[in-house]
């Protein structure tokens, strides 16, 4: 038996060495790509929120984001070097990724609608003169008179609309009154969206590098 046979070659697939060395680049691989796909997201749902109201269709924007999302994730494995993920743990990930997208869109989407109508109330004269009349104003002693006062102070001191308001103000052109329809119309558009990620990054997975591109 030649003695040379035992000793374990560079690069062999039993070779421990090789397997340590392997396992830190794969596992490096991974964490660049989730990190990579994270700013793109994070900048895709900034872009997306501050979209005008016209483009943002009810359903077309979340799947148009979501697949969208799936080829960034598909064209972001080229630069990340030793990033081997199975495809059911890639597809896990970017469908995750794609759902906190789609939650960040909604979120600044409606911190922008808040500072808008803020804003409007501000540049209101009437609602300027209420709220100085407010300040100004000392509580009324008649039982009748302050009951009038205080509707007169709920009207212009109610605070803005909840995160539940924006969402049934988004679907109130299609009938939809209820705020928990409102937000289960919601979520069932970010899980679509998160689908629609998870979906195309599987399809794009068995094409060549050269034919993820976005474009392509």
């Amino acid at each position: 038996m030649n003695p040379d046979s035992e000793v374990p070659q560079p690069g062999r697939a039993d070779d421990p060495t090789a397997d340590c060395n392997r396992r830190p680049s794969l596992a490096g691989g991974l964490f660049s790509w989730v990190l990579l796909l994270v700013i793109a997201v994070c900048a895709l749902a900034l872009v997306a929120a501050h979209l005008p109201p016209i483009a943002k269709k009810l359903g077309l924007l979340a799947v148009a984001y979501g697949l969208l999302v799936g080829l960034i994730a598909s064209w972001l494995t080229q630069f990340s070097p030793g990033f081997r993920a199975p495809r059911r743990l890639g597809m896990a990930l970017v469908l995750l990724v794609a759902i906190a997208g789609q939650i960040g869109i909604g979120v600044e989407s409606y911190r922008l609608d808040r500072s808008e109508r803020e804003r409007r109330e501000r540049s209101d004269p009437k609602n300027v003169l209420a709220r100085r009349l407010l300040d100004s104003a000392s509580e009324p002693s008649d039982p009748k008179s302050r009951a009038t006062f205080d509707e007169f102070r709920r009207n212009y001191s109610r605070p803005g609309p909840s995160f539940g308001d924006y969402l049934q103000f988004r679907v109130s052109g299609i009938g939809i009154q209820s705020n928990w329809i409102a937000a289960l119309f919601w979520g069932a558009e970010v899980v679509l969206g998160g689908l629609a990620a998870s979906w195309i990054y599987s399809r794009s997975l068995g094409r060549p590098l050269s034919g993820r591109a976005l474009t392509g």
